[in-house]
């Protein structure tokens, strides 16, 4: 979390810095049966794609076969989704709530699922093809022989889809505005190389937003944020996320978010 003053509107950034080390989310999945509930609920939708089920990789013991598992693309991408989509949720619960929403790369598909473009179902169709397109390709990079065929197939199953306007301002990660109407297209949500974070803080911070909440594994985007904004140096108050905090209630959120379905 990272707060440049508070007023101002409220940034979620759901992030793709990294995949989610074994056993991330354990403490919240514990005290929280929102999240809990939330979480099993994603991986139940991802399991029918998947060699493993989700759940049991997550929280495998570090050090393991299955824990290894993670650092595969084809269970990073849904392990990702499953921990942004249960902490979006649990916010929500506590009534912290975006007034835009950015998601960067992996990130993009949970952001898009929490401005109210897809449904759940359809997210996690979409996150789980993909990563069953990524299994035939042991180690994923846009140069390796079958890229090309990969996309196109993950294009028809994104043409099969039915996004909607986004709900929430959602601010597109390859061109640093708010997107509309080209949400519907499917070529829009394959995978593109995103822009600078710097870009992207620059252009969310003109917006007005001034406190910045990062859902995914770490918090790699607010920690880059005081060098990123003009004037954040000083004053400004610089956090890792505190769960604790937002329960609280004693940060500023604005702005109503979707509904959950």
């Amino acid at each position: 979390m990272f707060l440049d003053g508070r007023t101002g509107r409220t940034a979620f950034l759901f992030s793709a810095d990294a995949s989610p080390r074994p056993g991330t989310g354990r403490e919240l999945r514990a005290e929280c049966p929102v999240f809990a509930e939330a979480l099993d609920d994603v991986c139940a939708r991802l399991d029918p794609y998947l060699e493993l089920p989700l759940g049991g990789v997550m929280f495998a013991a570090d050090g393991t076969h299955t824990a290894a598992l993670l650092e595969r693309a084809s269970f990073a991408g849904p392990a990702l989704f499953a921990l942004q989509a249960a902490q979006y949720r649990l916010l929500g619960s506590w009534g912290v709530r975006p007034d835009v929403v950015y998601g960067q790369a992996a990130g993009r598909m949970a952001a898009a699922y929490a401005a109210g473009v897809f449904s759940l179902a359809e997210a996690c169709h979409a996150v789980g093809t993909l990563a069953r397109l990524l299994d035939a390709l042991p180690e994923p990079a846009p140069e390796r022989p079958g890229m090309d065929g990969l996309l196109g197939a993950y294009g028809r199953t994104l043409a099969t889809l039915h996004p909607r306007a986004p709900r929430l301002p959602l601010v597109c990660d390859v061109t640093a505005r708010p997107v509309g109407a080209e949400t519907a297209e499917a070529e829009f949500w394959v995978p593109r190389a995103p822009l600078p974070f710097t870009d992207m803080a620059g252009a969310l911070h003109r917006t007005g937003v001034r406190t910045w909440i990062e859902l995914g594994p770490g918090d790699l985007l607010v920690r880059l944020l005081p060098g990123c904004l003009p004037g954040s140096t000083g004053a400004a108050f610089a956090f890792s996320r505190d769960w604790e905090v937002l329960r609280a209630g004693r940060e500023p959120a604005a702005g109503p978010g979707p509904g959950q379905r």
